[in-house]
């Protein structure tokens, strides 16, 4: 169609055609059909409603390339090599901004985003509704007893009672799932080998307190693969801050205070001079495991067709922006880009240079 008007013909069907009959670069079976270009003319029956169908194809077009980089990210993550890890979610950055990009580049009309309908995916409405029918019934309960009328009391009291039951069995539910929704957003390590760094880290800057004020500033619990050895490095932190005394057995002690529940000789027998040494690689688990869990949120986000791709493309970056590399130096990736920071496009060359790489 474009090589047509380019000549000065009307891309009419025919004209079209005749001319997919000429490509050199489609098979005879696909250039001879034209059952395959009335089918689309079918698909796409409103020629005055072009520019809506070309912004769903550039939408659907944009969530396949960021879906895309995000699975390549995933994919990097799981070679446990942090270097690679982050030079892919740079590259997914500079995808994010070609693709942000295009999407701007079309008219207002074709991007405005319609709003979504409210959604309440914890059932938190329905259990409102439930107390409000309890409490209701409670009132009338109370007002009728109170003007002497006492028929039906008993099943009366049954059906608050079931009330009662609801309620608390959906704030129950409730609570479940939104404790599974923040250690899914925890994104921790996981494996034998991230449970041991975090044993040695613990260990380690418990023989050798000094060394919390030199890793603190990139060590964080969450880069620790059980919630329990977090919970522990944060002890040290507070009790380093406060200038208390840090050893295994005044850390387990405050741990327990707590509610974690440690052995004072599991702290017992570090090396000090590899603390910093262990809390790297601790660092390196840790957000090793984040890029993944970005890189799958990102792809289950492009492949959620509820979101308009503006939203996916917004959602991309904000989950980039969230990777916490503090300051480690060994947490810079070899483009010099580092999650938490904002990357401006990039130009032609470097675009096609991060393709060629990508492939």
């Amino acid at each position: 169609m474009q090589r047509l008007r380019g000549s000065g013909t009307a891309p009419g069907p025919l004209a079209v055609y005749e001319e997919i009959k000429k490509d050199p670069d489609l098979p005879r079976g696909v250039s001879h059909d034209g059952v395959l270009l009335a089918g689309l003319m079918e698909a796409a029956p409103r020629t005055n409603h072009a520019p809506a169908y070309a912004a769903m194809v550039i939408g659907s077009g944009i969530r396949q390339r960021v879906a895309r980089a995000a699975s390549r990210m995933t994919q990097a993550a799981g070679g446990q090599d942090l270097e690679a890890a982050l030079a892919m979610a740079a590259r997914t950055r500079q995808e994010l901004a070609r693709c942000q990009a295009r999407w701007e580049a079309l008219p207002a009309p074709m991007r405005r985003e319609l709003p979504a309908p409210a959604r309440d995916p914890h059932g938190r409405a329905q259990m409102i509704r439930s107390v409000a029918a309890a409490r209701d019934e409670v009132r009338e309960l109370r007002a009728d007893l109170r003007a002497g009328a006492r028929q039906g009391l008993e099943v009366r009291l049954a059906s608050i009672a079931r009330h009662v039951a609801d309620v608390a069995a959906a704030s129950a539910d409730l609570r479940g799932r939104q404790e599974r929704a923040r250690a899914a957003a925890e994104a921790r390590p996981g494996g034998t080998d991230a449970e041991e760094a975090g044993t040695r880290a613990l260990r380690d800057l418990a023989a050798s307190p000094a060394q919390i004020s030199v890793v603190r500033g990139w060590l964080r619990p969450g880069h620790f693969a059980r919630p329990e050895q977090g919970g522990l490095y944060e002890v040290m932190r507070d009790m380093a801050d406060a200038a208390q005394p840090v050893d295994p057995v005044t850390v387990s002690w405050e741990a327990s205070r707590r509610g974690i529940e440690t052995d004072a000789a599991d702290l017992a027998g570090g090396t000090g001079v590899l603390a910093v040494a262990s809390a790297r690689e601790v660092h390196r688990h840790g957000l090793l495991a984040q890029v993944a869990a970005a890189g799958q949120d990102i792809q289950a986000s492009a492949g959620n067709h509820r979101l308009a791709p503006g939203l996916v493309l917004r959602s991309a970056s904000d989950r980039l922006d969230r990777l916490d590399c503090g300051r480690s130096p060994a947490a810079r990736s070899p483009s010099g880009w580092q999650p938490g920071t904002r990357q401006p496009a990039a130009g032609p060359a470097a675009e096609a240079e991060a393709e060629a790489g990508a492939a």
